[in-house]
């Protein structure tokens, strides 16, 4: 890591993004559903015919170490009446047969990146704790289609990246370390290696799945080509998932990193006086002494060459994902987040070349910004993708959203401030960390979204690039979860509106990013939401995977509007 030197102290702020903010252990809350019969009853008759992969007791809750594997709070605070962790496969045929027998709902989990309660996790049901499906095999060129490696989503990204990063192998796979496999590969998947791939969906070549009727079945392009479609973004609605087969590819170093930017005070005064934004009036306060002792800091920084401008960066960001710019190597995350150590706004960029070669040309203007804090490097992949864990502190509230809208880039200058007037509304919000994440995807994701018979996201060859504006919030209190909800509901409406009045919006919701009040598969068109209904009333005519397993994006048809 190279770090910037005005002074330490300039430095411990433009760390605040990850700074570890103080937690104690939180009691679950019992869900209204905790105490309901049909699902103790199915979990001691789990217990009676499973055993020790079973966790049933009552009276105590689940364990800490099952509590603390799941990334956000609320996620955390949600209690199973119990806990199943199958061995394999057959387990789970067996266990759904009785879920059905007793109509018990449920909630499987892979990894638990989920950022809203229930996701993965089951109020008053049984949770399904896939983490001993936690296989990895490298498989070779097993049909002559190209190399595969299989996985368990018991696993989580890096777990599979080490394994194959000690052969120069790669599969195309999540960017931050400890998500897990499953989710992820079902909800689309963005990599840093999708603009010479695609996304994870469009490298699966065999699914297999637990479906309704308790059948293990092997899915892909030959057996079910319906079904190999619909489970191509189409979420948990219509099974079980135990192992994916993953075309695996040749990969060695890559340079990237992240990279943070402070901003002139005086554009930031000069566009927040243009969008009547009244500044803090000075107190005398611990925390308006300490942010006036950074804003001091702040200003010799930007004295000493460490500031850049909020124009530029943008300029930086379209200049880097516009369509003319070919390199299928290049990939780049931006956006901005306001600091409340340093009542100031905070750019931060993560470019990624997926060869061994820092700062290619691609990243010129991106280099010529003078960052306060960067890691950009040439490094293993896996160094990339546990620094981006590391930045992602678990065991926070989350509030997440997005949207997806056309490359322009006086509407990303429009969102900015759009970003800047909303975000005054929960600048009190303890431990508020309220990012904006600005990515693209490239005209070479979607050529790809066309591979092995296309996935079902209604993304057309010949679009693109698109941007995928997304909020991903963190904070510490259950009573700011209405305010902080609301602030990026707001702020993603203010902006969808403005770039639909300007033509500049697309129908598309990325799952993966997405807060349980989106209509994800209404984002697909609703030709392909049609054609996923067809196939999930074809596969599970009873609706197992709705009725009983009610958390997460659910398939539904189009509500006529009152």
């Amino acid at each position: 890591m190279r770090f910037s030197t005005p002074t330490l102290t300039l430095l411990s702020a433009a760390l605040s993004i990850a700074v570890c903010r103080g937690q104690s252990y939180q009691e679950p809350l019992v869900g209204n559903e905790v105490g309901q019969t049909s699902c103790h009853n199915a979990c001691s008759a789990l217990k009676s015919t499973l055993g020790a992969q079973v966790h049933y007791e009552p009276t105590d809750g689940p364990p800490l170490e099952f509590i603390i594997s799941y990334y956000a709070l609320q996620q955390r605070e949600v209690t199973p009446a119990c806990i199943f962790t199958p061995n394999k496969a057959q387990d789970i045929s067996v266990a759904l047969q009785i879920f059905k027998d007793h109509q018990c709902h449920f909630a499987v989990k892979s990894g638990g990146h989920g950022a809203f309660a229930k996701a993965s996790n089951s109020d008053g049901g049984v949770t399904i704790d896939l983490r001993k499906l936690n296989g990895i095999e490298m498989r070779g060129d097993v049909d002559g289609k190209g190399e595969l490696t299989s996985v368990g989503p018991g696993n989580r990204w890096m777990q599979v990246y080490e394994k194959l990063e000690a052969f120069n192998k790669t599969v195309v796979g999540g960017r931050q370390a400890d998500v897990g496999v499953g989710g992820f590969l079902l909800g689309g998947g963005i990599s840093f290696v999708s603009r010479r791939y695609g996304w994870a969906v469009d490298n699966i070549r065999n699914f297999e799945v637990i479906l309704a009727n308790g059948s293990i079945a092997n899915v892909n392009q030959e057996s079910s080509p319906d079904l190999y479609w619909a489970l191509r973004g189409g979420g948990n609605n219509f099974g079980i998932v135990t192992k994916f087969d993953l075309e695996t590819y040749p990969q060695s170093l890559a340079s990237g990193g992240y990279s943070f930017y402070i901003f002139q005070p005086s554009e930031i005064a000069a566009r927040e006086a243009r969008l009547a934004i009244p500044p803090i009036p000075f107190s005398f306060t611990l925390k308006s002494m300490m942010q006036k002792s950074t804003g001091l800091i702040h200003r010799g920084a930007c004295k000493l060459g460490y500031c850049t401008n909020m124009d530029a960066m943008i300029d930086a960001f379209y200049n880097i994902v516009k369509e003319d710019q070919k390199d299928p190597n290049a990939q780049i995350i931006f956006g901005f987040t306001y600091i409340h150590q340093m009542d100031s706004i905070m750019g931060f960029a993560q470019p990624l070349y997926s060869k061994a070669e820092e700062y290619t040309d691609v990243f010129d203007e991106l280099r010529g910004l003078k960052p306060v804090y960067s890691t950009i490097r040439v490094a293993n992949m896996t160094s990339v993708y546990q620094e981006i864990k590391d930045w992602s502190e678990s065991g926070h509230r989350q509030s997440w959203a997005t949207m997806t809208i056309k490359l322009d880039k006086q509407l990303l200058q429009d969102i900015l401030d759009i970003y800047l007037q909303e975000v005054q509304t929960i600048k009190h919000v303890r431990g508020i960390v309220p990012a904006i994440n600005i990515q693209p995807i490239n005209k070479d994701d979607i050529q790809n979204f066309q591979k092995n018979g296309g996935n079902c996201f209604g993304i057309e060859a010949g679009e693109g690039p698109l941007i995928l504006v997304s909020t991903a919030f963190a904070f510490e209190d259950a009573k700011d979860d209405d305010i902080v909800d609301a602030m990026g509901q707001k702020f993603l409406k203010r902006s969808w509106d403005l770039a639909k009045e300007k033509g500049l919006h697309h129908r598309y919701i990325y799952q993966n990013y997405a807060d349980i009040s989106q209509d994800v598969f209404g984002g697909y068109g609703e030709k392909n939401r049609k054609k996923l209904l067809s196939i999930q009333k074809k596969y599970d005519p009873e609706g197992v995977f709705t009725k009983l397993q009610p958390g997460y994006f659910k398939l539904q048809a189009k509500k006529d509007k009152e």
